[in-house]
């Protein structure tokens, strides 16, 4: 830190100066709140094009279709046994592409279903 010694701003005042130097690392802002009539957010996920991330979606396409009350919309089917046939052959974009079409799908004919 050699630049410290020499420059005029030292210590106290340079922390003064510059705001992010005297907050710890871990003092992040608190995220917002929603707006009233917005709904909240999920984190981020970070997600790659793999065979995992298809049978992660499948299950989760699975396990909504499984508790759903009524039977998915016939789009959901197909785009689901689609989706999961693609990545058991390995075409893995297109197939992650359908899974999460089919995932949309349940999700705004679940929010309508209700």
């Amino acid at each position: 830190m050699h630049f410290l010694r020499s420059h005029p701003l030292t210590g106290f005042a340079l922390a003064a100066a510059v705001p992010w130097l005297a907050a710890p690392a871990a003092a992040q802002p608190a995220p917002e709140a929603p707006l009233r009539g917005q709904a909240a957010t999920a984190p981020m996920e970070l997600t790659t094009d793999t065979q995992e991330y298809c049978t992660t979606l499948a299950n989760r396409l699975s396990g909504m279709i499984h508790y759903a009350a009524v039977p998915p919309p016939r789009e959901v089917s197909i785009l689901s046994s689609e989706g999961q046939r693609m990545c058991a052959l390995g075409q893995i974009r297109p197939g992650i592409m359908r899974l999460r079409k089919a995932l949309t799908l349940m999700m705004q004919d679940g929010a309508a279903s209700r």
